[in-house]
């Protein structure tokens, strides 16, 4: 069998997950998934080979398996999922295609339309809410707790307001350096802090009260 030419492209997900990249590494990441999908699973002498050298932050994208060998798992993600699907159309193709129309139901459909999204598409909902864009966010903030809480708060926040959030975390973490004052994660995102008009100045000069003598 061919090698699959393509896997799915999520801009949105490249946006927020690439958010604390510079562009030499966001580069080099592009370059090590395309070779990724195409060769499979890489040493680090043969990524140092392709792209010079890794900085941690790229480092920090893949996972090193038993033999030594880099991987992304979103990557193998999307094209585990990308051949469930081709392979499903295959067999669909075999048995020829779709059925006729005598052969299909008579009845309305229950469902509501789903806006003609592909399989793979509807497949992937839930792995973009809980994806990349949370990582970044919960990486960034330099608080980690309350992690899983913090999942099920950000399936409640509309998916417009996830790039707002990763834009103004780096602001707020830092115009607040002692961690100790840092609001925790969870209690950032449900007083939806990114929507503030002000950061917190930590740096700010306390108040000194000046001795007043009583005249009398």
């Amino acid at each position: 069998m061919a090698k699959d030419p393509a896997f799915l492209f999520y801009a949105q997900d490249w946006i927020t997950g690439t958010l604390t990249m510079t562009m030499e590494e966001r580069g080099q990441y592009i370059t090590i998934l395309s070779v990724m999908h195409q060769t499979g699973r890489m040493d680090e002498k043969t990524i140092r080979f392709l792209v010079g050298n890794v900085s941690d932050n790229l480092k920090a994208k893949f996972s090193i398996d038993k033999d030594g060998k880099w991987f992304n798992e979103r990557l193998e993600d999307e094209i585990e999922k990308r051949a469930k699907f081709s392979e499903s159309r295959r067999k669909n193709g075999s048995k020829g295609g779709r059925p006729k129309a005598s052969a299909k139901p008579s009845g309305l459909p229950n469902a509501k339309p789903i806006n003609n999204h592909t399989e793979d598409e509807i497949e992937n909902e839930n792995t973009y809410q809980i994806g990349n864009d949370f990582d970044t966010f919960f990486e960034a903030y330099g608080k980690q707790v309350d992690k899983m809480p913090c999942q099920r708060e950000w399936l409640n926040i509309e998916r417009e307001e996830h790039a707002k959030i990763l834009e103004h975390v780096p602001k707020y973490v830092n115009s607040t350096p002692d961690v100790k004052f840092r609001k925790k994660p969870l209690n950032y995102l449900k007083d939806r802090t990114w929507l503030d008009p002000e950061l917190p100045n930590q740096n700010k000069e306390p108040k000194v009260e000046r001795y007043k003598p009583n005249l009398i």
